[in-house]
């Protein structure tokens, strides 16, 4: 495994380029209200969203596809969640199960898992659903963000955990975080600088090869690491920083069948320890 500086070294190269000066800008506007967020840490408690009724406007291909999601994991969760964050945490099944079925991935249960870039966590029902967890965690690095409502990232996230057992969502920069897990999931990483800066995060978070290093580091012995990027294009950078750092990939998934509408075809990686 390379050191955490060569691995830095690795990542600042890639931060140089393509960075222009109105970048370098709009980094500091968002590393301004960052750090505001991070200083008031403002919370009214965990928000829960309003029931709006079962799904609805579906095509004939997502209804029949998230009826047989419902029947094969007996979890229906348009029963608990608003339709758009229900067909969100379908999505995010379809991903895993579809990879499951096309890898022969053996998925262990009963573990702990740890998912890191959480944002408000509204897919805690899929990965719960999916990997029957005796332990979830969530952890986002801007988990104090206001929403134009008042409320921040972290109400929303426990409401969304809130009838999960066993879960817990924590505010904590990755590369600091300790905590050991035999599942480690990564939706979408900052692997490029521009999707981090259009997600309004300064480029001082941006340290992909650290990020890495720390799954590595957290992984135990046997566990998996399960990355989803947005695109071919971007599974092909990430997995120039994983293995950097050491980790071996043990299968990748092309997902072509969406149950909501994207630009690129995903694609989901598992990985091991080298």
């Amino acid at each position: 495994m390379k050191n955490t500086a060569q691995a830095d070294g690795w990542m600042n190269g890639q931060r140089s380029n393509g960075i222009s000066l109105g970048d370098r800008l709009r980094s500091g506007y968002h590393r301004f209200w960052y750090e505001a967020s991070q200083a008031v840490r403002w919370s009214w408690g965990p928000f829960r969203e309003s029931f709006k009724g079962p799904l609805t406007n579906l095509t004939q291909t997502q209804q029949q596809r998230t009826d047989e999601l419902a029947r094969s994991y007996r979890s229906r969760f348009e029963n608990s969640l608003p339709p758009e964050t229900a067909l969100l945490n379908y999505s995010y099944l379809d991903i895993l199960d579809r990879a499951k079925q096309a890898l022969g991935w053996p998925v262990s249960t009963n573990q702990r898992v740890c998912d890191l870039g959480s944002a408000n966590f509204a897919y805690a029902a899929a990965l719960h659903t999916f990997f029957h967890p005796n332990r979830l965690t969530g952890v986002e690095v801007d988990g104090h963000r206001l929403y134009c409502n008042g409320r921040s990232r972290i109400d929303y996230a426990r409401g969304h955990i809130q009838d999960l057992p066993q879960t817990e969502y924590v505010i904590a920069d990755y590369r600091q975080f300790t905590r050991q897990a035999e599942t480690i999931t990564a939706w979408y990483p900052f692997v490029t600088p521009k999707p981090l800066l259009a997600w309004r995060l300064p480029l001082s978070l941006f340290h992909p090869a650290a990020v890495f290093a720390q799954v590595a580091n957290n992984l135990v012995i046997g566990g998996t690491f399960v990355m989803v990027n947005h695109s071919a294009a971007e599974a092909e950078v990430a997995r120039g920083i994983a293995e950097d750092v050491g980790l071996v990939c043990a299968g990748h998934y092309l997902h072509e069948a969406h149950l909501r509408p994207r630009i690129a075809d995903p694609v989901l990686t598992i990985w091991h320890h080298g």
